[in-house]
């Protein structure tokens, strides 16, 4: 059995389109979650807890850009444009080698 260079491009590809996806829509999990929980009677459970894990590198990120209308926060949208971006390059990268 041998595995075909074709197959590695997909295969990667593939990979990372979906990683982009995950982080995409845990972002957007984090902003429902920011609103869910603005009451702040409750606690955060583990799963607010583990969004915000993955999530804040990225957002750490979009922070330090310029982020604000007023009294919005910017920087998630700013954070998925890049994780955007990001994938879009690295497929054109893989699909040039």
């Amino acid at each position: 059995m041998t595995i075909d260079v074709s197959q590695i491009k997909v295969f990667a590809i593939n990979f990372v389109s979906v990683l982009g996806n995950i982080m995409s829509y845990a972002i957007f999990i984090r902003i429902i979650l920011s609103w869910v929980n603005m009451g702040g009677m409750r606690q955060p459970g583990r799963f607010t807890y583990f969004i915000n894990d993955i999530t804040e590198p990225i957002l750490r990120l979009a922070k330090k850009l310029p982020h604000r209308i007023g009294m919005l926060d910017l920087s998630p949208f700013t954070a998925m444009l890049i994780i955007n971006l990001l994938v879009y390059g690295l497929v054109k990268l893989i699909t040039f080698i």
